[in-house]
């Protein structure tokens, strides 16, 4: 039944919107979209298909480990922008790495706390500097992550 739905949309809270725009258009160079007047400051994000993030300006507490997945075209220019800037977190999920599938996955954390994954596709090149970085983990098995069920952040077992 779900072979036919789409992903519409992705609800996301910020601090401070204009921080926020520019983090994500800024920073990831992820598209503006057009977005309502809304009684709220708010932001929305251009997608393939139709798909949206939306961005709105509340002050709310943020998950530890829930997050959501971009696929980028430039692996390669993602991950110096965000190096740079100081937002890879590698410590919910680990390192950065290759997944069996080919991608390549790391997380980012923007500037009011939300975790987002960023992955490549499967077979994209990616830079031999990039896999010799110390944030990058590169083993047979890349599958650092360990569930961490005794983590006080992981909340209620």
């Amino acid at each position: 039944m779900s072979d036919n739905w789409n992903l519409q949309h992705v609800n996301i809270m910020v601090d401070d919107l204009a921080e926020g725009v520019a983090f994500y258009h800024g920073l990831l160079g992820l598209e503006l979209d057009d977005t309502p007047n809304l009684d709220f400051p708010a932001q929305f994000f251009k997608f393939a298909h139709g798909a949206q993030i939306h961005m709105n300006e509340f002050k709310e507490e943020r998950p530890y480990r829930a997050h959501f997945c971009i696929v980028v075209d430039d692996f390669n220019g993602v991950f110096r922008r965000v190096k740079t800037a100081g937002v890879i977190d590698n410590e919910p999920w680990g390192k950065i790495r290759r997944l069996p599938t080919g991608s390549m996955q790391m997380f980012i954390r923007d500037p009011s706390g939300n975790l987002v994954e960023i992955a490549s596709r499967p077979g994209d090149k990616i830079d031999s500097e990039i896999l010799q970085d110390e944030l990058v983990h590169v083993a047979d098995d890349n599958q650092l992550f360990k569930s961490g069920r005794n983590d006080f952040r992981r909340g209620t077992p």
